[in-house]
């Protein structure tokens, strides 16, 4: 992802010069309501979950449109699953050497060019890649962000400035037309979709890692994607979290991470002890995951796409913030909460330059800010719903029905 976004900044701008001339091609004529309609993000986890309220505005500007995703072949099954879109194409860059990539590119801009798109949604941020194959959909509006810092070959005919002071996922529903003076809350979002099946293969593999799905147990989620991972709380902090929550609330903790993160994982898991310390890291898939949050006691994590996943699925979420601001990135969710103690240095990550993170510390003094009292605290506090202006009375949620309304005052 790194390398990506070096080629994307190094070479982005040339490649944006040399295609100026494409931008004066005559334009088709579109003279019916928009039929066919393509959404565009390929990065993000976060940022995916976060795009259901703009989705919904979509539907409603285009009532009558097929609406198309186009995002990353590791992004495809959680795209689906998000149950919002007629039809999901992908890109993937794995394992592949520049010669293939380029081939695989060149197919997608091919079938993209050929089937005729109305109008285009580039919901990335500022990467040039997106802009150009916005451009070559061929289709007659393109809406994109623009920055004065980030030149993206003005390639969008339809350009919307990004608001730092308002939530990603008001911005995003600006970009499709959707804006109505409110702030995104949770009941805008959609939870990830997921059945009994992948319930029940989500719980054989925590039983097997030593946890009882049925019993109280905290998921804490101590990485942050290989994005930025100054957005990680120290690890020490991490582990006398779980040792608190074990020795105090007598819950069990379950670990989360992707097949990349395991070993980092694993470590932790050594570390807090036990037998009630599971490391699921890269064992789920991501309804599997969203089953787990669904049935926690309460769930920990840093900033990161499975926070806004969790939030969005109505587990209690509690946010860890440092690096970057819960202002545009904060969990949305009726029991979600974010934690943020920033020093004047922060926040030093931001959209306009991928987030890549400044911080002159060895570690990140505004994560370090946040003590384990406090997070223990606001953490029991969440899976006890004290503390919070809620619109039911607190009980223990039932297992989850993957059909139902997280934001359904019923849900309990």
């Amino acid at each position: 992802m790194h390398t990506l976004q070096r080629v994307d900044s190094a070479l982005g701008a040339a490649a944006c010069a040399l295609l100026q001339p494409l931008r004066w091609l005559p334009a088709r004529t579109v003279e019916h309501p928009s039929r066919k309609v393509l959404a565009i993000k390929f990065w993000g986890l976060g940022s995916l979950q976060l795009l259901t309220p703009a989705i919904t505005s979509l539907r409603r500007k285009h009532p009558f449109a097929e609406l198309t995703f186009l995002t990353l072949e590791s992004n495809r099954e959680f795209v689906e699953r998000m149950g919002v879109f007629d039809r999901v194409l992908s890109l993937d860059v794995r394992d592949a050497g520049w010669f293939t990539l380029a081939l695989r590119i060149r197919r997608l801009l091919w079938e993209l060019r050929g089937y005729g798109y109305d109008v285009v949604y580039d919901f990335e941020f500022f990467t040039r890649f997106s802009s150009i194959v916005s451009l070559f959909t061929g289709a007659p509006r393109r809406h994109g962000f623009e920055s004065e810092k980030v030149w993206r070959g003005a390639f969008h005919t339809d350009r919307v400035v990004f608001n730092r002071y308002w939530h990603v996922a008001r911005n995003f529903r600006v970009l499709a037309g959707g804006e109505n003076g409110l702030n995104v809350t949770a009941r805008d979002t959609k939870p990830l979709r997921f059945d009994e099946r992948d319930e029940a293969r989500a719980f054989d593999i925590v039983r097997a890692a030593g946890v009882d799905p049925e019993s109280a147990f905290a998921v804490l989620n101590p990485n942050a994607g290989a994005l930025s991972l100054e957005r990680r709380w120290p690890a020490s902090m991490f582990i006398e979290l779980a040792q608190r929550l074990i020795a105090d609330q007598n819950w069990s903790i379950a670990l989360i991470g992707s097949g990349a993160e395991r070993e980092y994982t694993e470590t932790l898991r050594t570390r807090i002890g036990g037998a009630r310390v599971a490391n699921l890291a890269g064992k789920l898939s991501t309804p599997e995951l969203a089953a787990v949050f669904a049935q926690s006691t309460v769930v920990v994590s840093n900033d990161s796409g499975p926070m806004h996943i969790a939030a969005a699925m109505g587990a209690p979420t509690l946010g860890l913030f440092g690096p970057e601001t819960p202002v545009m990135y904060g969990p949305i969710g009726l029991r979600a909460r974010a934690l943020y103690r920033p020093p004047p240095c922060s926040p030093c990550i931001n959209v306009h330059d991928n987030k890549l993170s400044s911080c002159i510390f060895g570690e990140p003094q505004c994560l370090v800010a946040l003590s384990v009292d406090e997070v223990h605290e606001a953490a029991v506090a969440l899976a006890e719903d004290r503390g919070f202006e809620l619109d039911r009375a607190p009980s223990r949620r039932p297992r989850n029905d993957s059909r139902r309304d997280p934001s359904d005052p019923h849900l309990s």
